[in-house]
């Protein structure tokens, strides 16, 4: 497709440079690929949010029910791994290869589990999957960061975070309705199917794209290795969570597990961020629990209403949903309020407000508890963490100097990533080890987690920096690895 993007020369370059020194795509150019990404967006969020649904019925349909917290959390452990490889990949190779070869993993991974035969073979599947899903969205948002102009890179990234919005709304009952009046199989397989009808579409996006630009890459092993080393390590942590019988061993393989974890996240993160450091460190540590607890208590809550209130696998799907346009709901009015001391405030209210309600959903889990408790709760915490999530992301690029908004970036997406996966393989251990009912066993899951939201209303109560909202973090190791703070006078600001 001749034409689809123009280049626009400096004048004093060499001839060799002209197309590679300064390209982007045209208008038209720009809409073929924001219709190509926002699609595979799309469909990635689909799968991650439908499985929700499907889970329960997977792990009885192939007598996997101990596999079930490795199921669920391993996806976030490989894509940790891949993602941290993305990243410098597309930056030294160009992003077809990713982009193509993270697609290709994800199909296989969905293939692998809509055909597995056992439990063994479905998580085999996730990881492969994860892995995928993975190396999919960093190429994306490289590929408008090198090929669109950056006055429009915006509407780019706003229909990104849209893409999410209507496979969270529709996505679990869809799921839902699929498991019930089909076979739970095609959740998994119908993405794959739409991949391969779509993949014409994404190699003329890939010759149209202005010739990559290489970047400097001499981190790369600095930050791969220890993504990858946390993302095993939490691998390690799941396959305790799916362990048949808990022996002193066990426990101890999974405490050296989470040790390992967080001690190879930590070069990735700012220094003090396991002590709440006041400032950024504190600022991504109640990240880590914040959205983590919320992430692995809404990947067991379909299971929950299914096993213990006997509710419809479509109905149960809803509770996604439910949770989803609260947040969406929390984050509106999260973003409409102007006043900086207030919106510092916001994420101690968001995180203490869910602290407080969750208590709902974690007495719903008894079976003589009415299910609408749980209901009620859920929405109520998907309201409060909504409220505090997005204050997060501003505080945390408010408070960082210029010249590291993409490492402080970079933190908060670890955050996010790696305390999900935690969360989810602590509730799997807490229920594989408890020899109670399931409902009494979700009950003390989530209790835990409760725990975990403690620390992070803890954390979010010192995100202010000692020199107060003035205060940057200046970070002057590309990987966080000394953060100094320095505070930033009115003239510098």
């Amino acid at each position: 497709m001749p034409g689809l993007f123009r280049a626009t020369q400096a004048m004093d370059i060499g001839e060799e440079d002209k197309v590679t020194a300064n390209s982007y795509l045209d208008p038209r150019g720009e809409r073929f690929l924001k219709v190509v990404a926002v699609t595979l967006i799309t469909l990635v969020a689909f799968e991650n949010l439908s499985v929700t649904t499907a889970m329960p019925t997977v792990a009885r349909a192939l007598d996997g029910q101990s596999l079930y917290a490795l199921a669920m959390g391993v996806v976030l452990s490989t894509q940790l791994m891949t993602a941290a490889l993305a990243g410098p990949w597309s930056d030294a190779r160009g992003t077809v290869r990713p982009l193509v070869t993270g697609l290709a993993m994800f199909a296989a991974g969905l293939l692998a589990s809509a055909f597995a035969p056992t439990m063994i073979w479905f998580v085999v599947g996730r990881a492969v999957a994860g892995l995928g899903g993975g190396m999919v969205i960093v190429p994306l948002y490289a590929m408008v960061g090198g090929s669109v102009k950056p006055a429009r890179q915006p509407s780019f990234f706003a229909a990104f975070a849209a893409a999410w919005v209507l496979p969270s709304l529709i996505g679990p009952a869809i799921a839902g309705f699929i498991v019930m009046h089909w076979n739970w199989r095609i959740v998994f397989g119908a993405v794959p199917v739409l991949m391969i009808l779509i993949m014409p579409l994404v190699l003329r996006v890939v010759r149209i794209l202005p010739p990559h630009r290489v970047r400097p890459t001499e981190h790369i092993l600095r930050t791969v290795l220890p993504a990858i080393g946390a993302g095993l390590a939490m691998v390690a942590l799941q396959m305790v969570s799916g362990a048949h019988t808990f022996t002193p061993l066990t426990y101890a393989a999974g405490v050296v597990a989470a040790i390992a974890g967080f001690a190879f996240l930590s070069p990735l993160l700012p220094r003090g961020t396991y002590r709440a450091k006041r400032g950024l460190p504190a600022t991504i540590l109640s990240r880590v629990f914040l959205n983590g607890c919320y992430v692995a208590m809404e990947m067991f809550m379909p299971l929950m209403l299914q096993e213990v209130h006997g509710w419809r696998p479509d109905f149960a799907g809803y509770i996604v949903s439910v949770g989803s346009i609260t947040w969406a709901i929390g984050s509106w009015a999260s973003g409409r309020i102007t006043d900086d001391a207030v919106r510092a405030r916001l994420p101690f209210v968001g995180a203490a407000g869910t602290t407080v309600v969750v208590w709902m959903v974690v007495l719903g889990c008894l079976p003589n508890v009415t299910a609408w408790l749980v209901v009620a709760g859920w929405t109520l915490a998907g309201l409060f963490t909504g409220v505090a999530y997005p204050a997060l992301s501003v505080h945390a690029l408010g408070i960082s100097s210029l010249e590291n908004q993409g490492r402080t970036s970079s933190s908060l997406q670890l955050a996010d990533t790696y305390g999900g996966a935690f969360c989810a393989a602590i509730i799997g251990i807490v229920i594989g080890a408890l020899p109670t009912s399931q409902g009494m066993a979700l009950a003390i899951a989530f209790a835990v987690m409760i725990m975990f939201f403690h620390v992070a209303s803890f954390a979010a109560a010192r995100i202010i920096p000692e020199g107060g909202t003035k205060a940057a973090q200046r970070l002057d190791d590309p990987l966080h690895a000394d953060p100094r703070m320095a505070e930033v006078t009115e003239h510098d600001a």
